[in-house]
């Protein structure tokens, strides 16, 4: 099967130094995964203080191996802004998948309280069945019914 779209239509991992808080790499990996940039910032932050020191070795790599993206230029020295584009007064791209916000994401989800309830119910269905096995491993009926299984060929 042949791909008929062009190479623009492809995406591109780049660094996002507009929205970058240090380098942009986080910015832009947000970005290209279609994520809110604060949760790649959480993730990213968690895992050096868990321990994963190599993390920031590839940050720093990114950093010099990603361009940054295109569709911001360059205004003094830090100040980058998004560069003018004809399809400017579009609003709404047909060929971007709807991603919502978090906010909304976090409107449409039921209560907590309904979410505590439904998770405490499944926990119980699962101790229930972990009990009927525990029961069944430590019963006269396993052990006999293993030594029927081993009598047949």
């Amino acid at each position: 099967m042949t791909d008929n779209r062009g190479p623009e239509s492809r995406r591109k991992l780049y660094r996002n130094p507009a929205k970058a808080k240090i380098c942009g790499v986080c910015a832009g990996v947000a970005e290209y995964f279609g994520f809110e940039v604060w949760v790649v910032r959480i993730i990213t932050v968690s895992l050096v203080l868990l321990g994963w020191g190599p993390i920031v070795l590839a940050y720093f790599v990114l950093y010099f191996v990603l361009d940054p993206n295109p569709n911001y230029e360059k205004n003094g020295k830090c100040d980058w802004k998004p560069r003018k584009t004809s399809a400017e007064s579009k609003d709404f791209d047909e060929n971007k998948p709807y991603r919502p916000s978090v906010k909304e994401v976090w409107k449409s989800a039921p209560p907590p309280d309904q979410l505590l309830s439904e998770i405490e119910g499944k926990f119980s269905n699962i101790e229930r069945h972990l009990q009927d096995m525990e029961t069944y491993v430590t019963s006269r009926r396993f052990n006999l019914d293993k030594e029927f299984s081993k009598m047949e060929p």
